[in-house]
């Protein structure tokens, strides 16, 4: 049955309502729910005025008129009615005050509802005089000790350390079962991965990042945000929380938002009306898709729409293999985007790819297998994360296929130090050969409490065979954790020369030199050549280190056409760098392959198939390492691509 409501993104570009309030016919947008509103700071003994926080952790204005604070049940003093025409602000606070209502030496701090149910409740057993007990951050744990400062209708910050100038640091935020990831380049350039919320019709979690960002980087701004794959763990509802939340109500700005390409919106699509309004459940041209939910339906309704100026204009699609989309200005730091919508993937018929349209399949593949990888790089510390890609082929219970992704994926990053465990260690991911193959020293697992079973004993037991590994959470009590570190908290790794760092304060030492030949790419191919000149294959290095190709093979179509061409002993493309091999009448004008093969013969590290070829011009990606462009152009022989 289509949900009764339609989707008005212009009117909420003007008043933040983007998103159809009767999505859940339970949840009221003016009337806070639990969870919605919580007591947030208070201070119990003053000699000018006692008073109590509320804090809104939706994106969404609520109407407190006639809820109220108390404290100890059915003792103390009478509750005190919020009054009427209260609105405590998407993200914001309400401070009532008071005098002689809670007691110096311990009580109960209340918030009703209108018929005086619990809707959030603490207690304290003391209360020194001007001081304040405290949630750190907004809305997250109280904290253990009381504050001298208190932070009366404002933030009570994160209690983060700030980031250092000069450091490179990757902190892995505890936002139990979900992922959010802040990477920091010495320079101060920013990546932001994923922004975790709990539930579709919060924002809680944006408030959470919000302020981390502003108590790590001292501002608001951050370079580059990556949304991994769309799922509300990931990325958030828009309208209440996520991304959506850091734009529209936490004032976060970003240069640029890398999203994967799974649909989007077309006015009048699937039999929707033409009326620039955007029907979720029927107006997504999906792209390449499986399983999809309201999370992405919503997100593409927001991001894919011209007339919401914060989001449509910085959002790009992620580009595989680049290492300038991306693009830190230290030296030493590379960001190459390895996997982005299921690339060269198939399912488990070898067949049918992966990639494309699969929403109506009848056991569509999951949307985790349509992750962003990520190959982040600063001097010789290389860290892997890849959102919640698979590394199976399987069916599950709930009627959709897990897909082997990592098999691939393996390949394509390679030795690194730090893993981040995909699917938050679910036994779905993390395989063998993909642990075997990027062999780090170092892993790192995101989760909360759960009744999925994350982390996997498998996974726990795969990763401490080579590496150690540090979880932000005892996640669930069917996994034996011996031989691992429990954060209990942020995970934080932090290197001020790219080559020492530290995870929590445990000092690591990168391996270096894990950049090979498999980093090489094919940049450009001239096979049509003009009279007197010769066709060339030009190979082009992303990494920040010089690479030693010798012996590694040229080739056409594997196991015909030419004999392979060995490239030959002493050759080394500097990093980011060229080399290019000239040819004779090796590769078609009407159509072939190009293959780079690792010196054992067999090995493909990287290959580009036309279909036809014109006099005189090139096939090339743009920008070099990037996307193969669509049609040929003016040959740029060992130097940039346009």
């Amino acid at each position: 049955m289509k949900k009764p409501y339609k989707l008005t993104l212009l009117a909420f570009v003007i008043a933040i309502a983007l998103i159809p309030l009767s999505a859940n016919p339970a949840f009221s947008a003016n009337t806070p729910g639990p969870g919605d509103v919580l007591i947030n700071e208070y201070v119990a003994n003053s000699s000018v005025t006692e008073w109590v926080e509320l804090y809104n952790t939706t994106g969404t204005d609520l109407d407190i008129s006639g809820y109220y604070i108390d404290d100890i049940a059915g003792g103390g003093g009478s509750p005190k009615v919020i009054p009427s025409g209260t609105i405590i602000p998407a993200g914001g606070f309400y401070v009532m005050e008071f005098s002689s209502f809670l007691n110096n030496g311990g009580d109960d701090v209340r918030f009703l509802d209108p018929s005086q149910n619990v809707l959030d409740s603490t207690s304290y057993s003391s209360a020194t005089a001007e001081y304040s007990w405290y949630r750190s951050p907004d809305g997250g744990a109280w904290s253990s000790v009381e504050s001298d400062s208190p932070t009366k209708g404002s933030s009570n910050g994160s209690g983060e350390e700030p980031w250092t100038p000069g450091t490179f640091e990757i902190r892995i935020f505890d936002v139990e079962q979900g992922d959010s990831q802040l990477i920091i380049f010495p320079s101060g350039f920013t990546i932001l991965i994923d922004v975790r919320e709990a539930s579709w019709n919060t924002g809680a979690g944006a408030a959470l990042i919000a302020q981390k960002i502003r108590d790590i980087t001292g501002g608001s701004n951050i370079n580059v945000g990556v949304l991994s794959h769309q799922h509300l763990d990931h990325i958030g509802y828009a309208g209440y929380g996520g991304f959506w939340a850091l734009i529209e109500v936490q004032g976060i700005t970003f240069d640029k938002i890398i999203d994967r390409d799974s649909g989007v919106w077309v006015d009048g699509y699937g039999g929707g009306a033409v009326d620039g309004l955007c029907d979720p459940d029927l107006e997504i041209q999906w792209n390449n898709a499986g399983t999809n939910s309201g999370t992405a339906r919503n997100w593409l309704c927001y991001a894919t729409n011209p007339a919401n100026t914060n989001i449509y204009p910085i959002r790009e699609l992620a580009q595989i293999g680049s290492t300038t989309q991306i693009d830190p200005p230290d030296a030493g730091a590379v960001v190459e985007i390895l996997q982005v919508d299921a690339d060269g993937i198939m399912m488990s018929d070898g067949v049918t790819p992966l990639q494309g349209d699969h929403t109506n399949d009848p056991l569509p593949p999951s949307e985790n297998d349509y992750s962003i990888a990520l190959r982040i790089t600063y001097g010789d510390i290389d860290y892997a994360t890849a959102g919640d890609v698979d590394g199976e082929y399987a069916t599950s219970q709930w009627g959709y296929t897990y897909n082997d992704v990592e098999t691939d994926l393996a390949d394509r990053f390679g030795p690194v130090d730090i893993l981040r465990a995909n699917h938050h260690g679910s036994d779905h991911s993390t395989n063998q050969y993909y642990v075997d193959t990027l062999n780090p020293d170092v892993s790192a697992i995101s989760c909360g409490s759960n009744t999925y079973g994350h982390p996997s004993q498998r996974v726990l037991d795969t990763l401490k065979a080579t590496s150690d590994v540090y979880l932000t959470n005892y996640c669930t009590t069917d996994t034996d954790y011996t031989g691992t570190i429990v954060v209990d908290g942020d995970i934080i790794i932090r290197s001020t020369d790219g080559t020492n760092y530290t995870v929590n304060g445990t000092p690591y030492t990168a391996s270096g030199g894990q950049y090979g030949i498999s980093d090489i790419v094919i940049n450009e191919l001239y096979p049509n050549a003009r009279s007197g000149e010769s066709e060339w294959i030009e190979l082009y290095n992303p990494t920040p280190v010089d690479i030693d190709i010798s012996g590694a093979w040229i080739d056409d179509l594997i196991g015909g056409g030419g004999s392979p061409k060995q490239i030959p002993s002493g050759t080394i493309i500097t990093a980011g760098g060229y080399y290019t091999m000239d040819t004779s009448s090796f590769f078609n004008n009407g159509g072939d392959d190009a293959n780079l093969l690792l010196p054992d013969g067999a090995t493909v590290v990287d290959s580009f198939t036309y279909s036809s070829s014109t006099k005189g011009e090139s096939w090339y990606r743009s920008p070099d390492g990037g996307a193969w462009s669509s049609a040929t152009g003016t040959p740029t022989k060992g130097a940039a691509n346009p």
